[in-house]
């Protein structure tokens, strides 16, 4: 059959997209730049389905945008929060099905299971690890195979099949013993045919076939989506990251990182504690923030035009006031962290005792005490009466509670605010029932 050169049109998230009668929806979608996420699709063979992560919403119904053929005046959404959620727990799965450890795996920064987790937002392991035990096969003298990390897209099958014309590759067993198998007799990769030329040696998204010898060889900022994201480049192996250094990128100055500060008053440092806790998140936070004052990096005093204030800690004494009085003065936005700051917290508790009382129970009357002593020079500060929140001494712009407020409440609060948002906290992170 003679296909017509004239397009019609289907939408995509309102978009009208051109296709030639017999195209798939994903097919006219990357001839115009539209990106899908997909792991088993390739446009030099048929599409099988199989990875699920292509499914739109077609014309209300979900469908495999692979193998689909669009049809004029059809309605695709690609962007919608249902999609995002249902292909970020497919790559959750993915990762724990298999071992995924990304900093162990020759194919970091080349991955496309990888990229399309950091597209998704997929920063850590949500569901429980599988631990499947599958082989690793070095028999070859080129290839090394690590079946744990096969994701079964079947394109290694089909290129072994369609284009080396070598059916080395199957898939074998069912459930939790479906594996990837060799056809040969020892079901070893070294008693068959394949070479480290053939298409198949090419093919795998993941890090499941490996070309040994060649582990590490591209210096990390230097990988396929080091700086640009699946989105941008789409899906490519290592050997076309030709394509990514050929893309032009527009002249535009780097944003002006903001300044983030940081202090702790009387308290016990866990909502800075917590803070860490966003592990990898910070790397990605601090390419948006710089740190003026903060423990973290023993710098002592913010800088005069900071944009960000992170105080945790109850003000028991004269020096905390100078410190907080200091960060006013500094900082354009104050967020009191954790229920020391926003309530006085524990430290508060000793509101119902004199100050004398406090003082000579610390260090008249302890236990064990030797040559009991109240500490007196001019370098300590003086205890207050009573300890106060920040917001009864400082105007507080905003407030994150918590004892400690979780590490992924930080990471909200501060990216809605570095987007310039006003920062909005479901309950879900907040709630502690």
């Amino acid at each position: 059959m003679v296909m017509s050169n004239h397009s019609n049109t289907f939408s995509i998230d309102g978009r009208e997209i051109p296709f030639i009668a017999g195209e798939t929806v994903m097919q006219a979608a990357l001839k115009a730049n539209i990106y899908i996420p997909h792991l088993c699709f390739n446009p030099e063979f048929p599409p099988n389905g199989s990875c699920k992560l292509c499914t739109c919403d077609i014309n209300g119904r979900k469908k495999s945008s692979c193998c689909t053929e669009a049809k004029q005046d059809m309605q695709v959404n690609n962007e919608t929060h249902e999609l995002t959620v249902m292909r970020r727990t497919l790559v959750q799965m993915l990762f724990v099905e298999g071992n995924h450890y990304c900093p162990f795996c020759e194919r970091s920064g080349n991955c496309q299971l990888q990229a399309i987790a950091y597209d998704l937002g997929v920063t850590d392991l949500h569901f429980p690890q599988f631990n499947a035990q599958r082989n690793v096969d070095a028999s070859h003298p080129d290839l090394m195979l690590d079946l744990n990390r096969c994701i079964f897209c079947e394109l290694c099958i089909r290129s072994s099949t369609e284009v080396d014309h070598k059916d080395i590759f199957t898939i074998a067993g069912r459930s939790i013993n479906k594996r990837l198998a060799i056809n040969s007799k020892s079901g070893l990769l070294k008693d068959t045919a394949m070479k480290v030329t053939d298409k198949s040696a090419h093919i795998c998204p993941v890090g499941c076939i490996i070309i040994k010898g060649e582990g590490f060889k591209t210096p990390i900022g230097q990988r396929l989506y080091d700086q640009h994201s699946i989105r941008d480049l789409g899906n490519l192996r290592p050997e076309s990251a030709i394509k990514a250094k050929s893309i032009v990128q527009p002249d535009v100055k780097p944003k002006k990182k903001l300044k983030l500060a940081t202090c702790s008053l009387a308290g016990c440092f866990g909502c800075h504690m917590s803070f860490l806790d966003m592990d990898e998140r910070l790397i990605e936070l601090l390419e948006r923030v710089e740190l003026s004052r903060s423990p973290l990096n023993d710098i002592k005093t913010c800088a005069p035009d900071c944009d960000l204030g992170l105080i945790e800690g109850a003000v028991c004494n004269t020096e905390n006031i100078a410190v907080l009085r200091h960060f006013r003065e500094s900082c354009k936005i104050i967020i009191a962290v954790g229920s020391c700051a926003i309530n006085g917290g524990v430290p508060s508790l000793r509101n119902n005792i004199d100050v004398k009382d406090c003082l000579d129970e610390a260090y008249l009357n302890g236990i064990g005490l030797v040559n009991p002593k109240v500490p007196i020079d001019k370098e300590l500060p003086y205890l207050l009466e009573k300890v106060y929140p920040i917001h009864e001494v400082i105007k507080v712009d905003y407030f994150l509670p918590g004892c400690p407020p979780p590490a992924d409440a930080f990471w909200k609060i501060l990216n809605d605010l570095l987007d310039g948002k006003e920062p909005e906290l479901p309950y879900d992170l907040l709630h502690f029932d």
